[in-house]
């Protein structure tokens, strides 16, 4: 409870700032309006019924987009990286190509794979999976070649084969990194992913929602697809990656309590 509240204060107090300085009239309510409009907006657009694209509609088409995207990115990369920390020849050919290709931004991907693919999911889902994969593959390579040859040894002569090492040594002594590549990988596909809506998508997803709100000055529904976009990576990471979390590294004593 402690923890869900110092979390939650700092963003009730930002909240309360905005909205008050919002009513100052400094700034034009056309260019920063309050929250509390654009909550009113919020509500309005989920509450659309049959027939009219809402809220509900953009978010699920966005959300199917990131699952299919992230988890077969996230599966390939961490099965790179476990390659790539566990031989060497595997390690010498694929890091010169996640090196070179993972600073690229995923949405430059997009034009070519519009041309092959075409407007809507399938280039949508195929950028996210890039952009997914390389922090994951990064981070499990790190995390498997980091750890000491002593435990593996050990393993070893207490008679355990390739596959044990790899699911009671590897894994769970590189969780740290392997959980951290997920959540940079979630949060790059997340972001490439609304970024490519905004103009590869068919008509839906919250990029688009954002970007379509753009043509006709609807600045409380950019800042409401804004704050969707960023809640859902917040309830993703909170609840997803914090019980992944609580059950792996801090129930087997990995994570520090630094007070």
């Amino acid at each position: 409870m402690y923890e869900l509240a110092s979390f939650l204060f700092p963003l009730l107090l930002f909240v309360a700032l905005w909205e008050i300085f919002a009513h100052t009239g400094l700034v034009k309510p056309i260019l920063l309006p309050p929250p509390s409009k654009i909550l009113k907006r919020l509500l309005i657009e989920a509450g659309k019924g049959a027939g009219e694209i809402g809220l509900a509609d953009h978010l699920l088409n966005s959300l199917y987009r990131l699952v299919i995207g992230f988890s077969t990115g996230a599966m390939v990369g961490a099965l790179s990286g476990l390659g790539m920390g566990m031989n060497r020849w595997i390690y010498g050919y694929l890091n010169p190509v996640i090196t070179v290709l993972m600073p690229v931004p995923g949405i430059t991907w997009t034009p070519i794979l519009v041309l092959v693919l075409g407007f809507g999911d399938p280039t949508l889902i195929t950028v996210t999976f890039i952009a997914s994969f390389f922090p994951v593959a990064y981070n499990t390579a790190a995390g498997v070649r980091s750890v000491k040859r002593d435990h593996i040894w050990a393993g070893k002569i207490m008679g355990v084969d390739r596959m044990g090492t790899v699911f009671k040594i590897l894994i769970p002594s590189s969780a740290p990194y392997i959980i951290t590549g997920l959540k940079l990988g979630l949060a790059r596909g997340w972001r490439t992913l609304i970024a490519c809506e905004m103009i590869a998508a068919a008509l839906t997803g919250i990029g688009f929602w954002i970007f379509d709100a753009k043509e006709y000055l609807k600045t409380d529904v950019i800042y409401g697809g804004i704050i969707v976009m960023a809640m859902v990576f917040v309830i993703i990471d909170r609840i997803g990656f914090g019980y992944l979390e609580r059950q792996t590294i801090e129930k087997w004593g990995m994570s520090a309590d630094i007070g």
